[in-house]
């Protein structure tokens, strides 16, 4: 792969703009297979769930005839608050995964280096492109539900499924930071996907099982304080303080990315 970037001195605003371009293309072709792996992915996971749930959610009210339990509330247990959140926890971090500490480690960092753009840009090109692939990710897999939903005989509200979206990409955007983080302290190419997926793992289950409790970003990006007890559907409001908490230390970190950068430079 042939990228020309000009060094037109010039047009001053083209060079950048070409600059940015090329990195952008740069840092797209190197994550677009995990990227669209990662939507497969979450794109089979919503459509076995949703195909299996009526049946799932008969037997159920079938176990306990006493319990009400809807199509809405096993959507959101299973798959928002669960193995959807889940899984995309994984693939945002995933997606995450590169930049030049792991290309000096894999003895390809030679390239980036030689480009006529500062460290801390390339950086933050690679940064924007993960956060927009992993909101994409979010919104597709959500929106996915009440499109299926329909072949299964059910109806899942697309407000919903999208307001679900949002809350799970947004709020997420901490596990994607701490994954570019992560892959700006480690070098090797296998380093930052060892620990960073290991202690996301511990976290997620240990929060899931109780046994740690309080707050955490998995409940804000379920909603789990602003939905019905019974139809898990939202009750009109949004987490906007976890959420709100959620991108302040998500631009922390990213800030502390960019400071390492600096000052490994320096």
């Amino acid at each position: 792969m042939v990228i020309a970037l000009t060094t037109e001195v010039s047009n001053p605003r083209g060079h950048f703009a070409s600059a940015n371009s090329a990195l952008l293309w740069k840092a797209w072709v190197e994550s677009r297979g995990r990227f669209f792996s990662a939507m497969a992915l979450l794109a089979s996971l919503v459509i076995y769930a949703v195909t299996t749930g009526p049946e799932y959610v008969m037997r159920l009210q079938e176990v306990f005839p006493g319990r009400s339990y809807s199509y809405s509330a096993y959507i959101w247990g299973g798959l928002f608050h669960y193995a959807l959140q889940g899984l995309w926890v994984v693939a945002a971090f995933v997606i995450t995964l590169g930049g030049l500490r792991r290309e000096k480690g894999t003895g390809s960092a030679l390239f980036s280096l030689g480009l006529p753009v500062p460290r801390l840009r390339l950086f933050l090109i690679r940064a924007a492109l993960a956060c927009a692939e992993a909101l994409t990710l979010g919104l597709v897999s959500a929106l996915l539900i009440p499109i299926v939903s329909p072949l299964v005989g059910e109806i899942y509200p697309f407000g919903q499924a999208l307001a679900f979206g949002v809350f799970m990409s947004a709020a997420g955007l901490v596990i994607v930071a701490s994954g570019l983080l992560l892959s700006e302290i480690f070098e090797g190419e296998l380093t930052a996907a060892a620990v960073g997926l290991c202690a996301l793992a511990t976290v997620f289950f240990s929060y899931k099982a109780r046994t740690l409790r309080g707050w955490n970003v998995f409940d804000v990006m379920s909603a789990t304080t602003c939905v019905d007890p019974i139809t898990r559907l939202l009750k009109g409001t949004a987490p906007w303080p976890g959420l709100a908490i959620c991108l302040l230390v998500s631009i922390g970190l990213l800030a502390i990315a960019g400071i390492t950068i600096r000052t490994r430079d320096i």
